[in-house]
């Protein structure tokens, strides 16, 4: 595979051939030589319109051929409706043997109808990329034939439809169809990857990068190969929550692409777009920032593209409430791509919940139903790891069946402590525990991973009891609780263990030592995870219980810690509002601390709410006691 030599104008103005001057053009677009292939299209234009060329052979028409590279120039990079314009022209005008121009303008069409957002355009675009595809097949062009395979899969079904195990199909078919060396093969990966990873398949697409990596070194790759395989690495990367690699791989991008053409376009702007979301995913919120930046200087936002990453990166780190503005007409617009709703629904729920508003759970389960219709919940969980499994426990108390298998992989019952005590079976069935010491036990076994010890559990419930009288007991009750139930407690040896089951309490307790091994916005991000699986008082059924008085206080702890961890953000990005919502959540827990209060009047100073900042200030002086 070697590189075409770079023609001089006078070299092109020296050739009288169309079908050179098409070759050439053809041979320029899988490498992103744009400059070269417009400028053999001027060329052939010019020779059209002023020169002597000779006839074209049985099936071929120069100026339809033109005119469909021309429709394919402003489909694909400057995603123009004129594409489509020119591609009916072609279309209307040809003969039914005309095939190259025939289907290099279906293409062209397909193309323009894919960007247009709707389902009715897609399904049309998915007909014309296939009728394309069969025309190359017909011709021989196994090159083109991918080309419109490739692009039936990802403009269409991915991008489009939001289809991605029929993208998949597709795109691994056009890689088949492709001779190994082709030129197309490296950037075709990395769309490939794309769905890949989208669909959590992280191995398959490393090691489909790491192939497109080896070719994007031979002479003659694609200019832009480099590139945009380190895009798709940084996605991975993004993918298993490594900010470190995911940072630097976008550095690399920059590097790659600095003056090339193809970053002057919209595929340029679609970078550094991409690249704030993926910063800001691992916790790099500044970095995030400054590529947002550089593509508000880029892009001048006619398709709500660089609006669509502001709403995100206000949703997950920033203030909640700008947040759910802009992604509420998000949600309701036409234009979004359908892979991409259900990524937009859980930000919503994210910055509802962030805000302190109701309703959290109920777009949580709509995202992952939209997750589902694209080919699986799994496409949340690897698009969106932390907040999914911060919030499917809402999504399923609002009834998401989805929701509730995330949660339980391959565990069998969900315990849930906080607030009104429930156990549910995986169909969502309520566990109908006995009353008395049968439901005690359960939720003292809840707390504790790989259960407790006979004798814990004896000193526990029957402190007063003579031993021989405890165990008996015990046994009472665990028939009483066998007998209602089943098998949800077991007994191994001298110990007693609950069935595999999620427990809220210590699901909130393991995110709670994420947030310790973190720092700054990540630090923040993990603390509001952990957040959102507090819910409510701990075990108000047994508010005296000295089994539990331990987890409670470490509960307790870890709650005010978090809320003051997210308030303090709040604070630093003048979010006044977010700060206020911890800090209330702070103060209803623990009542007495003064300062929580002051700072809460300090917010409401700085939102022109005097009067009541007044009011709160007061109530601060009078809860203090003297000799504070």
């Amino acid at each position: 595979m070697g590189a075409p030599v770079e023609l001089t104008q006078d070299e092109l103005e020296a050739i009288t051939d169309p079908a050179g001057l098409l070759d050439i053009a053809w041979v320029m677009e899988p490498l992103a030589r744009l400059t070269e292939r417009q400028a053999a299209l001027a060329r052939l234009q010019d020779l059209l319109e002023n020169g002597d060329p000779p006839p074209p052979p049985p099936g071929r028409n120069w100026h339809l051929e033109l005119r469909a590279e021309q429709a394919m120039h402003e489909a694909a990079y400057a995603r123009s409706p004129t594409g489509a314009e020119l591609a009916d022209q072609v279309l209307a005008e040809a003969e039914p043997g005309e095939k190259i121009a025939i289907g290099r303008a279906l293409m062209a069409k397909a193309q323009t109808l894919a960007w247009t957002g709707t389902d009715a355009a897609a399904r049309q675009a998915d007909r014309a990329f296939a009728q394309a595809a069969e025309i190359f097949a017909e011709l021989g062009d196994r090159e083109w034939e991918g080309s419109a395979l490739l692009r039936r899969g990802h403009s269409v079904c991915y991008q489009s439809l939001g289809d991605l195990p029929r993208a998949e199909a597709l795109m691994r078919q056009a890689l088949d169809t492709w001779d190994p060396g082709s030129a197309r093969r490296p950037a075709a990966i990395t769309s490939y990857v794309d769905v890949l990873i989208d669909m959590g398949k992280l191995d398959a697409a490393e090691a489909a990068l790491d192939e497109a990596a080896e070719m994007a070194e031979l002479p003659g790759a694609q200019v832009h190969a480099r590139a945009f395989i380190g895009w798709s690495r940084a996605r991975a990367a993004a993918g298993r929550d490594d900010a470190f690699k995911t940072e630097r791989f976008l550095r690399e991008v920059d590097r790659e692409s600095a003056g090339s053409e193809w970053f002057e376009t919209h595929i340029g702007s679609a970078f550094l777009l991409e690249a704030a979301e993926l910063l800001d995913r691992v916790g790099l919120r500044e970095q995030a920032l400054g590529y947002l930046a550089r593509a508000r200087r880029l892009d001048n936002d006619a398709d709500g593209a660089v609006t669509a990453t502001d709403a995100v990166l206000l949703a997950r780190t920033g203030d909640p409430f700008e947040a759910l503005t802009s992604l509420q007409e998000i949600v309701r617009s036409e234009w979004i791509e359908k892979r991409l709703v259900w990524r937009y629904l859980l930000l919503a729920g994210w910055a509802t919940f962030r805000a302190g508003r109701s309703g959290t759970g109920e777009l949580v389960a709509r995202a992952l139903a939209e997750a589902l219709s694209c080919g699986g919940v799994e496409i949340a969980r690897s698009g969106e790891p932390v907040l999914v499994s911060a919030l499917a426990p809402l999504g399923e108390r609002a009834g998401s069946q989805s929701a509730r298998e995330l949660m339980l992989g391959d565990r069998e019952i969900i315990v849930r402590l906080f607030g009104d005590a429930r156990v549910t079976y995986a169909d969502g069935r309520t566990v109908e525990l006995p009353s008395g010491m049968p439901g005690e036990l359960v939720r003292m076994l809840a707390i504790h991973e790989h259960g407790l010890p006979v004798d814990v559990v004896l000193d526990n419930l029957f402190r007063d009891a003579p031993a021989d009288a405890a165990r008996q007991r015990l046994r009472q009750v665990l028939t009483r609780l066998r007998a209602a139930v089943g098998e949800i407690v077991g007994r191994e040896e001298d110990r007693l263990r609950l069935a595999p089951a999620w427990v809220d309490v210590r699901e909130f307790l393991a995110a709670g030592n994420r947030v310790r091994g973190a720092q700054g916005q990540r630090a923040v991000l993990l603390a509001y995870a952990a957040l959102a699986l507090h819910g409510g008082n701990l075990l108000p059924d047994d508010t005296y219980a000295e089994w539990a008085q331990e987890t409670r206080d470490e509960v307790t702890y870890r709650h005010l810690a978090m809320l003051d961890l997210v308030a303090a953000d709040a604070s630093s990005r003048g979010s006044h509002h977010e700060a206020i919502t911890a800090l209330e959540a702070a103060l209803a827990e623990d009542p007495g601390e003064r300062s929580r209060q002051t700072a809460i009047a300090e917010h409401l100073r700085a939102l022109g709410r005097n009067q009541t900042a007044e009011h709160v200030a007061r109530r601060a002086e009078s809860d203090q006691k003297p000799g504070d």
